[in-house]
Order: C-alpha cells, then sequence, then structure tokens
C-alpha cells in the first residue's frame, strides 16, 4: 500500500469519507475538503491519482502535492521557495499582456508572479516568497 492509501483509506490518519469506488474526500478540522482519486481517466489516459483536481503519474508526486494541499487549506497560507522574479518579457510590463490571463499553465507560468498571484486568489491563500 502507497503512502497516499495509507493516509487516504487508514482513519488513524486522515478523516477521508468514501464516496466511491476509487474516491474519497478528505475532511479537513476547519471545515475545507480536498478530493482525491485512485486510478482517474482523462483523455482516455489512466493515471496513478487526482489530487484536489491536480493529475499525477507517480504515488511519491501525489502524496508530496496531498501534504502541501493539507497543509495550504488550514493555514490559509502558500510558501514560495525562490524569491519573486520578473514578469517575463513576452508577457508586457506587469503582465499587461499576458498570454495565458485566466489559465496560467504555459512553461513561461512557471515561475510568474502574475500566475502565482492567480493561482493563490484561485485557492483562497495568501502568497509569501520564503526568499
Amino acid at each position: 500500500m502507497s503512502k497516499i492509501e495509507m493516509y487516504v483509506t487508514d482513519s488513524l490518519y486522515m478523516n477521508a469519507e468514501k464516496v466511491g469506488d476509487k474516491k474519497h474526500i478528505i475532511h479537513l478540522s476547519n471545515g475545507k475538503d480536498i478530493e482525491v482519486e485512485k486510478d482517474p481517466e482523462r483523455n482516455g489516459s489512466t493515471w496513478a491519482w487526482r489530487v484536489n483536481g491536480q493529475l499525477f503519474s507517480k504515488d511519491d508526486y501525489a502524496f508530496d502535492y496531498l501534504k502541501k494541499v493539507v497543509s495550504e487549506k488550514l493555514t490559509g497560507k502558500r510558501i514560495i521557495y525562490h524569491s519573486k522574479r520578473e514578469v517575463p518579457n513576452i508577457c508586457g510590463a506587469n503582465g499587461a499582456a499576458c498570454r495565458a490571463k485566466g489559465k496560467c499553465n504555459t512553461a513561461l507560468c512557471s515561475t510568474c508572479p502574475v500566475a502565482e498571484q492567480f493561482e493563490a486568489d484561485r485557492d483562497g491563500v495568501e502568497l509569501i516568497y520564503a526568499v
């Protein structure tokens, strides 16, 4: 049994409710929930896990993300482990010509402060740069 399966299915770790053959909802102490699904399918492909809407090909990746999401949902804070970077030149001054407005999923978005703030706002967390 993988670490993520143990955390989701064993009531000693998380308060998870089974809502389908392969789907659980983790209920946190502050009333927030996290959906976890084993072997989800998307566009004809089967993935190892879907955690809070994010797909993963490996158990360890899903488990690391689950721990991060639990922390963020409990604290309301997202810690970014790098300094706040510059907006990519192609996206214009302060992101005025952002190529990915509203979705922030291109390679340029990976460390763009506009995308990081967009995603933090979408997830309802405060963004903190650790460096």
